[in-house]
């Protein structure tokens, strides 16, 4: 081969190679629709046009979402999408059931009900300025109008936009409702009309505050020694009272005397005044339980039913003045008796109306703008503002959804300003009367509550004055009303519990009509709830207020079965189901007499029951006054905290104002009567719960009130008569009395094993209790008291049952708590050198509060005089029947209560106590070295003790059992050598000797264990079987608590686990935003990459310890053998690097990974491969192509084959996960090499995959690309070193390097644990991966003082990062250290700082010292910090040097997400009003990384409506992760077709090939918004199938030799006979037809096309007839209507076979176009002319042409002559020449002319060329008919002619050079005639 040949062949392999990028860089799109295509990642990609209604039209060949998107050139146009409605926002249409509460906010049983704080303002009075009273709520009677119901319309959810518009309003305007305003609050100060024998104008406000000031005497007389108490008559008839001690507000007054006046309030609620006032009030000092004397207010000594009531509203707010009452008895002890209620006495300290909504309606003929509520108090006589609240633009003829709400109880005014215009001040108060202000005008707040302005006149009105209209249905909620507290002996009657129910509705003439309800059926979710209807009648009238009643008797007085009357003013108008929740009987039911109503609140119908929302109060009483600040030498651990409600608190009530004292009752004893018929209903529901778990107390049989007197009624699951075997089990689990025999004891202190299952719900350490089961633990409940969605509303009775506080920091001191003398240590007990965290109650309380700055909790104890924690008194334990012991218990919720006793305490909750630990080889711990220098070591220990239940597990499994309802109770927790555990209790009553549960007792030859605590001795006599724990570094222990009986609550705790200096690591990712379809897609995600370096500042380098690592490599024959698309480079090509690889390289893509079967390569070894003891493989890839695309790893595909054909890593179509790849990036640049480590036990498998049988490796890629793979290797996960039971000295801790280059370096070989399993080590790159949920933790990893870089490497487009720093489990707001060994700077709060490398500021300081003989100097000789990093040191100021770290950074990822907006939008001209359509959108490639599993089709609805001047129906679905995939198809729809759909907004989003179904990716930045335009003409959708033959029609023409691209007409007719009766179809003029590069063929999908002409009707209306002409380009003249149509396409003849046709009416709409390859015809045309003279032509000149076979041989001739007339003169012509090769011979010339020496070879192509030895040969012209003509013109020379005779001889030279020249001459006419002459 020549060079130059060489250099050809190079050139022509470099342009094979560009074809090949080339290929590669082309769009790829997905098969079938039934090809789920979301298995991989994203990769970057152009705007794929959409299909169908523009004639520039360019789709792509099939739906490219199926898989990951590549860096792909821009093509062609994306054309312009169907005519779109307008842009108002719909409805948003979630995916799960999530219903607005009436508090606005979304209430789901999940929810956390985060407490509400108490943030009353400060009253207005300057002696209380600074005292801040309980919220006021009041509200409303019978208003006097209502806004016309018409012009109103509610919203239709209560979300953050709820929208109020009656016609076209644009819903993206102003009228919005925020969510804090919505309904649950309006309840609560909406007006309580007083009922009966009220005397009031005004409100019952559901909470007040009443103050008392004393005159001097409490100091001056009485020594300053008393409490103040409220003593007040509720009841005239039975002369009931309440008693309730006052609090000291702090503040006084000093008269003109220079006295002080002492000022006291109670704050009460309406359980406290049922009658809607007191008939008499006294206020009592008194010393301990000594009477001193007392003031009465008003009211008669002996009070009667003759007496008159004092009305709430005159005494709420305001402040008895004792000064100037001096009228007493003869012993100057009784003042003021018999007096009736004075109004000069009492003094405005504030108003009471806080919280009630206001309303603003304009009903002018123009939109307001600006619109402003501003409330005014008064100051020195003048109104000064105390609040502004914006409404904003109002439009004409609306209601404004926005409450206003009253700010304060100072507030005293409002009045509403706009644009141009402004109300007058309106006064509220009924101080309107007694205290005028000129300047305003009276509102009265029973009657009206919205302003109400026009353009002539304004006023005041009730803004739910639809509500009650004809039609409309209001619900009843009887629940916990229903129950009747059977067995109590009570007089009241229950309302709803199965009788009939009335509503009394109030017209407007002040009739009213009695209404029978009606029981609607429960739903299953909730059984046990009972839920009452009554539909408004159309009967004309206009109804104003509505009352329920369990009786028909409207003038039947009051027993608790009738509700008070309430207004439309009262009941909040967003409503659109509006529901009245009833009060169980909880205070109402035990009141007795008449007059007493049924309260409760108004919210959704759909709603959870929540009292405490409802009405806008505070059942507990949380301190959030104070910030928290970490304690020194406490450690702080993470708890959980349940506070189950009693009956009082289910009605939103406090126990702090409970006014029963008196235990020894039902009443007393069994609290959480509502609460454990809830408890009941869950084991009912489950049922097979062998021991129900129930809180109060139970009294058994024979004892005072016993509980089987209400046991009927309450209908408890598991309990039994009295002797039945489910008594004794019911009252043995409940009871402390008896065991499970019905044996009693005086030993009250006994537990009872097995309540539990061994295991947690999840057998993780996350999971909760699963209570015991009867028969198998297959279908174990969940223990309710711990299952957060239970307590909040997902119960049988829809209703929030308690309140969950979470992350609650639990504070641990240090002593050595088990030494025989703790307080005088002896230094021969081991004990007393071993410090242990412990918490102890009886040594200090702990009550839960609440940071101001962070609203996070915390358990802080009181403290002493010396600043340590101490007692309080509010945590006394209580004896029966309501005595102190003298003992302190743990009562986390009784900071308030006013009355140390049973009734007011906060009995009934649970604590989760959760910490991570480590154990040591041999169970026992270090605490010091004895005389001669031996360790001195004690077991590790966790010990318990206390009430009632307690279990404690270890990672999921139970290892402590110390259950039951009993007195203080004791378990230990001993550990050994090799991660065993010896449990152990302090007694048990358990009978059952066959549970193996059950804690037996000692063995022959064992030893009681007795131990020390806290000086005193605890002697255990019961023990369990000795347990071994899981192999794993780190260990989970957590502690579940409950206090569910009465009297006493002890807890103490104590453990010495090992303690290290610790490095903790957290991954939490927050999917609080995140479509619920999609959040667990985000778990069990070990994806999350993060790289940790370290700078040693202190002593000399320590090496690391490096893992052994076992590794194993494939066999060099398993490269050079590969096979499929593998082949063997044995040198890699320059500028890929050196060495041998594979190469996979494919032309075609494949993204749905339909046809993987072609497309892998597998490498292959003799003798298979054991890959169980590996963890890992790794391999390195390389991929051609432009660095600057992205190659997305999911596109990859590796599977692992074993010897019988089985597999693991990609199955299906699945490629690789982010979840399958260690710290790998989700995308690949070409150009690059990368390693890639697979995790193997992350990789899916087929059952039955032999991991001992590897026998081959396949590997591919969806798409056309080519990949270099090499250096396959297996390897095992490191080694963990032992753990020791000493903290490492800071001079053997590893500096990675540091200590000697005195900078940061990669934290190789770093041993970490995790909370999730075995841990593991940095790799060598400074790598470590963690997943969600999962914490890791460095022990003795990192120098004190040293710096930590540590680095999230993260998705930034899918996460906004966040980071916290926490020290001993306590975020760090407040960045210090010990300013001898750290600078600070100037970072304030290391608290959700964004980002992905924490930083603190802080600087080390370089130290030149020595420690044991240890230099602390290294190569950090100057204080210099490296950013960003954290100084591993603590952050308090006051911590030791030398005590020991512990941090952790949290790093939070809260997932991005946008949305997906379905719109369904008629054709123009239609409307398709009230017609549902369903959408199918299947979703997948989660977030961009592929995460979860696949997620099945979603199914969406919505209805066409009205919306302004348009029609439209819209689907939004909300918060899908940024990244995900989606594909959007309608189902069919009776009677209406597709005609065209669209895409805008999102990312990569485009029309799919089939031209119905949308795809793309989900973009925070801006909505997807896919339109589906439909119409109730009739359309179809046809295919269009291009096939290409050979000549023969018979075979397929290959891709390659066909071209890029063709364009398509589509034509219609109703007459298909008729000629000339085609019609192009609109939008289809020329549509391009693009090459696949798949697998698939040329296809073309057009739709929304016209089955009839749609502008005729009846028998004018013909179907039509569809057909498709091609073209060889967009302008281009189109060929397939005729017959005999040739279409030339880049110089190759194709006849066009075109005979199909479609129709409405055709089965298979699929129109088939074929180009069949033409052979070209020739005619060769020779011209025979003169050589020197061209004019001559020769005539007469006779040719042979043959044609040759491919051996060369002639296999036809022709002759031809050359013309000799004036017409064809030396012209001779071949005609009908066909494709072949062809031999021209001259055998006769002109006469004198010299002949042809030889013939000439030529050849005639297929495609219309003339070629000889491969150049063109000839002149080419085409006819008309596209018949090539080719012409040649053949020269001849005339012959030679000789001299004549008889001239001269020659002379000499000439007889020398005749001759030469002869020779040249026959030379070069033998060459010239050679070659035939001339030619051209």
């Amino acid at each position: 081969m020549t060079k130059a040949f060489s250099i050809l062949h190079r050139a022509a392999a470099l342009l094979v190679a560009l074809c090949l990028l080339v290929g590669m860089a082309l769009p790829v799109y997905a098969a079938e629709d039934g090809a789920l295509f979301f298995d991989a990642g994203s990769e970057t990609i152009p705007t794929i046009p959409s299909a169908n209604t523009s004639s520039e039209g360019v789709e792509p060949a099939q739906e490219p979402i199926v898989s990951d998107l590549e860096t792909i050139p821009d093509e062609g146009d994306t054309p312009p999408t169907a005519n779109e409605p307008g842009t108002e926002t719909g409805d948003t249409v979630n995916n799960t059931a999530a219903v607005p509460n009436n508090d606005g906010k979304t209430q789901k049983a999940a929810e956390n009900q985060t407490p509400a704080a108490d943030t009353d303002t400060a009253p207005a009075d300057p002696a209380l300025t600074n005292k801040t009273p309980a919220d006021t709520s009041d509200t409303a009677a019978a208003p006097n109008h209502a806004i016309n119901a018409e012009e109103t319309t509610a919203a239709k959810t209560n979300t953050e936009q709820d929208v109020l518009f009656a016609d076209g309003d644009n819903p993206n305007e102003e009228d919005t409702i925020p969510a804090d305003d919505s309904p649950d609050n309006d309840d609560a100060n909406t007006p309580d009309t007083i009922a009966d024998t009220s005397v009031s104008t005004g409100f019952i406000p559901a909470t007040t505050t009443i103050y008392f000031e004393d005159d001097g005497r409490y100091d001056s007389k009485l020594g300053g020694k008393c409490t103040i108490h409220f003593h007040a008559c509720t009841d005239s008839k039975t002369n009931a009272y309440i008693d309730k001690v006052m609090a000291d507000t702090g503040e006084t007054v000093t008269d003109q005397d220079g006295k002080q006046h002492k000022i006291f309030s109670v704050t009460l609620n309406s359980a406290d005044y049922p009658a809607g006032g007191f008939y008499r009030i006294i206020f009592q000092y008194m010393e301990g339980n000594s009477w001193k004397e007392e003031i009465n207010a008003f009211g008669n000594d002996n009070v009667s039913n003759t007496d008159k009531l004092t009305a709430i509203d005159l005494l709420a707010g305001k402040k008895l003045v004792s000064v100037g009452i001096t009228n007493n008895d003869q012993q100057s002890t009784h003042f003021n008796q018999n007096q009736p209620y004075n109004p000069a006495q009492w003094t405005r300290v504030e108003y009471y109306y806080k919280g009630t909504p206001l309303y603003f309606k304009n009903a002018s003929g123009a939109p307001l703008t600006n619109v402003t509520a501003t409330f005014y108090k008064l100051v020195n006589g003048a109104p000064a503002p105390t609040d502004s609240q914006t409404i904003g633009t109002v439009d004409a003829g609306k209601l404004a959804a926005q409450q206003i709400r009253i700010p304060n109880n100072q507030s005293r005014f409002v009045q509403f300003t706009w644009n141009n215009g402004q109300s007058a001040l309106y006064d509220f108060t009924t101080d309107f009367t007694t205290s005028h202000y000129a300047d305003a005008q009276k509102l009265d707040l029973t009657a009206a509550n919205c302003y109400v302005y026009n353009d002539t006149t304004s006023t005041w009105a009730s803004a739910g004055g639809d509500l009650l209209t004809a039609g409309k249905k209001i619900y009843f909620d009887a629940t916990l009303s229903a129950y009747s507290y059977e067995g109590e002996g009570l007089q009241q009657s229950a309302m709803g519990d199965g009788e009939t129910m009335y509503c009394f509705l109030t017209d407007s003439e002040n009739h009213v009509t009695s209404k029978e309800m009606t029981l609607v059926t429960a739903d299953p979710t909730t059984p046990d709830r009972k839920l009452w209807s009554c539909e408004i009648p159309g009967d004309g009238k206009t109804y104003t207020a509505v009352q329920f009643s369990a009786t028909d008797n409207q003038n039947a007085p009051a027993k608790d079965n009738k509700t008070r009357k309430y207004s439309t003013a009262e009941i909040p108008p967003a409503l659109q189901e509006p529901c009245f929740f009833a009060d169980d009987g909880d205070p109402s039911a035990y009141t007795g007499g008449e007059g007493v109503n049924r309260d409760g609140y108004w919210g959704e119908k759909a709603s959870v029951r929540d009292a405490e929302s409802g009405k806008n109060t505070t059942v507990v009483d949380i301190d959030n006054s104070g910030t928290f600040t970490q304690q020194k030498d406490t450690k702080y651990i993470t708890s959980t905290l349940y506070d189950y409600y009693t009956d009082y608190e289910l009605n939103g009530l406090n126990r702090d104002t409970y006014s029963w004292v008196t235990t020894s009752s039902q009443r007393g004893y069994v609290t959480f009567e509502q609460f454990n018929r809830a408890l009941s209903s869950a084991y009912t529901a489950n049922g097979n719960v062998k021991y129900p778990l129930y809180t109060g107390h139970f009294q058994k049989s024979g004892w005072g009130d016993p509980f089987a007197t209400v046991a009927a009624g309450m209908g408890l699951y598991g309990w039994g008569a009295e002797g039945s075997s489910n008594y004794n089990i019911f009252m043995a689990v409940n009871n402390s009395a008896l065991d499970d025999n019905g044996n009693g004891s005086s030993d009250y202190n006994r537990t009872f094993q097995g309540l539990v299952e061994s295991k947690t719900s999840d057998g993780t350490a996350n999971g909760l209790p699963l209570l015991r089961t009867k028969n198998s633990n297959t279908n174990a409940s969940v223990d309710p008291h711990f299952d957060k969605d239970f307590l909040q509303g997902k119960n049988a009775f829809n209703t929030v049952l308690g309140k969950v506080y979470e992350d609650v920091s639990f504070p641990l001191k240090q002593k050595a708590v088990f030494a025989q003398n703790p307080d005088s240590p002896d230094d021969n007990d081991p004990e007393s050198k071993a410090e242990y965290w412990y918490y102890d109650s009886s040594k200090s309380s702990l009550y839960l509060k609440q940071n101001q700055t962070d609203g996070k909790y915390y358990l802080e104890s009181p403290k002493g005089g010396d600043g340590n924690p101490t007692t309080d008194s509010k945590s006394q334990n209580i004896s029966s029947p309501n005595n102190t012991n003298g003992t302190y218990g743990f009562f986390p919720f009784n900071q308030t209560v006013s009355t140390v006793g049973a009734s007011q305490y906060n009995y009934g909750f649970g604590a989760k106590l959760q910490f991570d630990f480590t154990l040591t080889e041999d169970g026992k711990v270090v605490v010091g070295k004895d005389t001669s220098g031996r360790n001195i070591e004690v077991p590790i220990k966790f010990f318990f003790s206390g009430d009632d239940d307690v279990w404690v597990y270890i990672d999921g499994e139970l290892m402590l059992d110390v259950g039951g309802a009993h007195g203080k109770a004791s378990g230990l927790l001993e550990f050994g050598a090799d991660s065993t555990v010896t449990p152990y209790v302090s007694s048990n009553k358990n009978t059952d000797s066959n549970d193996t549960m059950v804690y037996k007792g000692y063995g022959s030859g064992e030893t009681t264990k007795t131990v020390n605590y806290n000086g005193q001795p605890i002697t255990f006599n019961k023990k369990s079987i000795t347990k071994t724990l899981k192999k794993q570094s780190t260990h989970t222990l957590t502690m579940f608590y409950m206090e569910r009986g009465m009297w006493e609550s002890n807890m103490a705790v104590a453990f010495n686990f090992p303690d290290h200096n610790e490095l903790q690591v957290e991954k939490q990712v927050d999917v609080s935003d995140v479509n619920p379809l999609f959040q667990e897609s985000f778990k069990n995600q070990k994806i999350f990459t993060f790289n940790i370096q370290n700078l040693a500042t202190h002593y000399e380098a320590k090496a690391t310890d490096e893992p052994a690592i076992q590794t194993e490599k494939l066999p060099d024959t398993a490269y050079s053998s590969a096979t499929g698309l593998l082949s063997y480079a044995s040198s890699l090509p320059e500028g890929v690097g050196t060495g041998s690889a594979v190469l996979w390289s494919s032309d075609k893509s494949d993204p749905s990974s339909l046809y993987r079967d072609q497309r892998r390569g597998t490498l292959t070894w003799d003798s298979a491969i054991n890959i169980s003891p590996y963890s890992y493989l790794t391999f390195d890839v390389y991929v051609q192509g432009n660095p600057t695309d992205t190659c997305a790893l999911s596109n990859l595909y590796v599977e692992l084959w074993d010897t019988s054909g089985k597999q693991m890593g990609c199955l299906g179509t699945k490629g690789l996960q982010s979840s399958d790849v260690y710290g790998a990036a989700t995308a690949l640049h070409p150009g690059t090499w990368y390693t890639v480590r697979l995790m193997l036990n992350s990789l899916k498998q087929v059952e039955g995959f032999d991991k001992t049988q590897l026998k081959s490796i396949t590997v591919g890629d969806n798409y056309a690309r080519s990949i270099y793979l090499r250096n396959f290797t297996f390897s095992s996960a490191p080694t963990l070193p032992k753990q020791t039971g000493f903290t490492t000295a800071q001079y053997d801790v590893p500096d990675y390097g540091s200590a000697t280059s005195g900078k940061l370096e990669n934290a190789a070989y770093a041993v970490f644990s995790s909370n999730l399993g075995n841990g593991d080590v940095v790799d060598e790159n400074g790598r470590f991966l963690l997943q969600d949920g999962e914490t890791v933790t460095f022990n003795d990893q990192f120098r004190r003082g040293s710096y930590i870089a540590l680095q999230e490497q993260i998705d930034t487009e899918l996460y906004d990062t966040t980071w916290t720093v926490y020290e001993n489990g306590v975020p760090v707001t407040n960045v210090s250290g010990k300013a001898d060994v750290v600078t600070t700077g100037s970072v304030s709060t290391l608290q959700n700082i964004s980002g992905t490398a924490p930083n603190d500021g802080r600087t080390e300081k370089a130290v030149d010292a020595t420690l044991d003989g240890h230099n602390t100097k290294n190569e950090y000789t100057e204080a210099k910090k490296p950013s960003p990093a954290l100084v591993f040191r603590s952050y308090s100021n006051s911590a030791d040097d030398n005590e020991l770290t512990k941090l952790k950074v949290v790093f939070n990822n809260k997932v991005k997400t946008g949305k997906l907006i379905i719109r369904k939008v008629p054709a123009e001209g239609e409307t398709l009003e009230g017609k549902t359509f369903t959408f199918t959108v299947r979703f997948g490639d989660v977030g961009g990384q592929s995460l979860g599993n696949i997620i099945p089709p979603q199914e969406y609805t919505c209805t066409v409506e009205k919306h302004g001047d348009k029609y439209y129906g819209e689907i939004v679905i909300d918060k899908i992760p940024v990244g995900t995939r989606f594909v959007v198809s309608e189902n069919q729809q009776t009677g209406t077709s597709l005609k065209s759909v669209s895409i805008e907004g999102g990312k990569d989003c485009a029309v799919a090939a089939d031209g119905v179904k949308v795809y793309g990716a989900i973009d925070d930045a801006k909505a997807a918004t896919a339109t589906f335009e439909n119409t109730a003409r009739e359309l179809i959708d046809i295919t269009v199938k291009k096939e290409w033959k050979t000549q023969d029609g018979t075979a397929d023409i290959p891709q390659a030799d066909l071209p890029n691209a063709i364009y398509l007409q589509l034509q219609r007719t109703e007459t298909p006979n008729v000629a000339n009766s085609w019609q192009k179809v609109s939008g289809y003029e020329s549509v391009e037809l693009k090459k696949p590069d798949g697998y698939e063929g040329w296809t073309k999908q057009f739709t929304g096309l016209d089955k009839y002409d749609a502008s005729k009707t009846g028998q004018d209306r013909k179907p039509y007839t569809y057909r498709v002409l091609e073209s060889a380009t967009k302008t281009g003249q189109f060929y397939g209507g005729a017959a005999d149509d040739v279409i030339e396409i880049s110089g190759k003849k194709y006849k066009v076979l075109n005979t199909t046709r479609v129709t409405g009416d055709s089965t298979n709409k699929t129109l088939t176009l074929t180009n069949q390859l033409q052979d070209a015809k020739y005619n060769l045309v020779i011209t025979k002319q003169d050589a020197q003279d061209n004019s001559i032509k020769l005539g007469g000149v006779e040719f042979k042409l043959e044609k040759l076979n491919d051996s060369g041989a002639a296999e036809t001739t022709y002759n031809g002559v050359t013309g000799s007339d004036s017409t064809n003169q030396g012209k001779c012509s071949f005609a009908s020449l066909t494709p072949g090769s062809y031999r021209l011979t001259e055998t006769k010339t002109a006469e004198g002319y010299t002949l042809l020496a030889e013939p000439i070879e030529f050849t005639l192509t297929a495609d219309g060329q003339c070629r000889r030895d491969g150049a063109a040969f000839g002149a080419k012209t085409t006819d008309a008919d596209g018949v090539y003509n080719i012409a040649l013109t053949i020269y001849n020379r005339k012959g030679f002619t000789l001299p004549h005779t008889g001239a001269d001889a020659p002379s000499l030279w000439l007889l020398i050079g005749l001759p030469a020249l002869v020779a040249v001459l026959l030379v070069l006419v033998f060459r010239y005639n050679k070659k035939g002459g001339r030619r051209s």
